[in-house]
């Protein structure tokens, strides 16, 4: 599991290709999802950067993106801005946009379908890196000649929460539906259908100290209740990774239980945030 917050990004300095002033790149940096950046040249978009001084970096995201199956996205990083595109210290080479697909070429893309298996209404780029880079100015290109042209929701750069001891067995994964239903005197059922959203609930129980005051309890610090966080149940399933990824809010923060010698435990409840 990773658990991360935008903490890094949110300060960062951004720049980025052309886009409307009415759809900022500072959209980006916008808990609301649905208030987009948005690049008018989707065959020639980029987002920079700059986090003032060398930061570890284990997760880049782009949520709730309009790309297409066929879209891809370049993350470089170095530690002089020059050398971004003349000599990157870090470069994932072409990855493919809508981060369920296994591989990206021009040849695979060529036979995508647009709603290939594991793809969504609005879908994500999450880039999770094995090794944490240590670079301050980061570069990500995206390329998509299928679309008019390119939004994006919601900008990621993170340290990302990753326990030595994965979570417990037993993780709720489903979805909420507000809607009502009435029945008429007649018999007659009228419904008010409103958005689905989805929610985890999952448990930690082995933890360690320094996990839980260093990492879990600034986590709950700085987001509370009414800030968001990125969750993504398994990095490692890239098929499902889109489904298994809720951007939301930490409901009801749950204490950090001291449940026995050297071993803490604490719980999650995490709603997804859908506009």
């Amino acid at each position: 599991m990773l658990l991360a917050t935008p903490v890094l990004s949110d300060a960062a300095t951004l720049s980025a290709s052309t886009y409307p002033a009415s759809l900022p790149v500072g959209n980006l940096k916008r808990m609301p999802i649905g208030e987009v950046c948005r690049f008018i040249d989707p065959e020639n978009a980029f987002i920079q950067i700059d986090l003032g001084t060398e930061k570890a970096v284990n997760l880049i995201a782009l949520l709730g993106h309009n790309g297409s199956s066929r879209g891809y996205a370049r993350v470089r990083a170095a530690d002089v801005e020059a050398d971004l595109l003349a000599d990157p210290d870090y470069d994932s080479g072409n990855l493919p946009l809508r981060s369920h697909q296994s591989g990206y070429d021009e040849t695979w893309a060529s036979g995508v379908d647009d709603e290939q298996y594991g793809a969504l209404d609005t879908n994500h780029f999450i880039l999770h890196l094995d090794t944490a880079q240590n670079y301050r100015y980061w570069r990500i290109d995206m390329v998509d000649t299928e679309i008019s042209y390119l939004d994006v929701g919601r900008l990621y750069m993170a340290k990302a929460f990753q326990p030595v001891t994965n979570m417990d067995y037993g993780v709720a994964d489903g979805f909420i539906d507000p809607s009502t239903i009435a029945r008429m005197v007649s018999g007659k059922n009228i419904a008010n259908e409103r958005p689905k959203y989805r929610f985890c609930e999952l448990k930690l129980s082995f933890a360690s100290e320094q996990e839980m005051y260093d990492i879990a309890f600034e986590i709950d610090r700085l987001r509370g209740t009414t800030r968001d966080v990125l969750f993504i149940n398994d990095p490692s399933k890239k098929d499902t990774l889109q489904k298994r990824t809720i951007y939301g809010l930490m409901k009801g923060l749950a204490p950090i239980v001291n449940a026995n010698f050297q071993l803490f435990e604490k719980s999650y409840r995490i709603e997804e945030i859908i506009e």
